[in-house]
């Protein structure tokens, strides 16, 4: 009976994609990350930051963005140079975002806090990991790991009970739908928490001011920069860190804050 109920899904799955190939979603999915400088803060969800993202998907499109992302942007495109005052609640906590359309994979990144870069990303390469095995949201899911190329190392949770080969960020083809998805080091966690069938427009965000990239070279050039030459002034502190000799203890907040934003790349 279980095996029946089982293929069942899948043919229903089946059907309701192969029929929705525009631009209206067939499902939603919604996930949380969860970053962390290292890995000790992910059991500590105080210390940790979380974010709230969803996924708007077909067979052929997708776009994956902060909940807040889209409404808000509308709303200043839609009301230029009349915003009045919005309140905290509709700003977006994060502005990045993935547009998917066929195989071509475009980012929108910032770097810092004020700029945001588009460029293509490159497909990730899956090995599948055929012993391990787990449930998510009541889904029977596969093991995946891919090498990025930053050389960055993730593992995906994915079900081949929703037959659709995406997922969260560029996290996508596989042979199923990707529910899970962490970094080697374990300071990056991304899980679905809701799945819902919804029809709506598939759309890149329509961003106020964004620079456009020949390739993502150039983007890890930019970042580069910044990680090594930020602007220390939004990092300074009136607070000294003093030691038992009564000296200062220095800090080099360049260092610090390389490590953070290393140990958070979804390279």
């Amino acid at each position: 009976m279980k095996k029946i109920l089982i293929l069942v899904s899948i043919v229903l799955y089946s059907v309701l994609f192969s029929q929705n190939e525009t631009d209206t979603s067939s499902i939603k999915v919604r996930y949380f990350m969860v970053m962390a400088p290292d890995s000790t803060l992910l059991k500590n969800e105080d210390e940790a930051s979380v974010f709230s993202y969803s996924l708007l998907c077909n067979t052929r499109k997708s776009i994956y963005a902060d909940e807040c992302a889209k409404p808000f942007y509308d709303y200043l495109h839609n009301n230029a140079g009349n915003y009045g005052i919005l309140p905290i609640s509709s700003y977006p906590r994060s502005e990045s975002s993935i547009y998917k359309d066929g195989d071509k994979i475009t980012a929108t990144l910032p770097i810092g806090r004020k700029d945001l870069y588009r460029f293509e990303e490159p497909a990730l390469k899956w090995e599948l990991i055929n012993d391990k095995q787990k449930i998510i949201l009541s889904y029977k899911c596969n093991l995946a790991k891919a090498t990025s190329d930053t050389g960055k190392v993730y593992y995906a949770w994915y079900t081949p009970s929703i037959p659709i080969s995406e997922g969260p960020f560029r996290f996508k083809g596989l042979n199923g739908l990707v529910l899970e998805v962490y970094n080697e080091e374990k300071t990056i966690l991304i899980t679905s928490v809701k799945i819902a069938k919804v029809s709506e427009l598939i759309e890149p965000i329509r961003y106020v001011t964004i620079y456009d990239l020949k390739d993502k070279s150039q983007f890890l050039k930019k970042r580069k920069e910044f990680m090594e030459n930020p602007n220390l002034n939004s990092y300074q502190s009136p607070y000294k860190a003093i030691g038992p000799d009564g000296q200062e203890i220095k800090i080099d907040r360049r260092q610090s804050m390389k490590k953070i934003l290393e140990n958070n790349l979804l390279d």
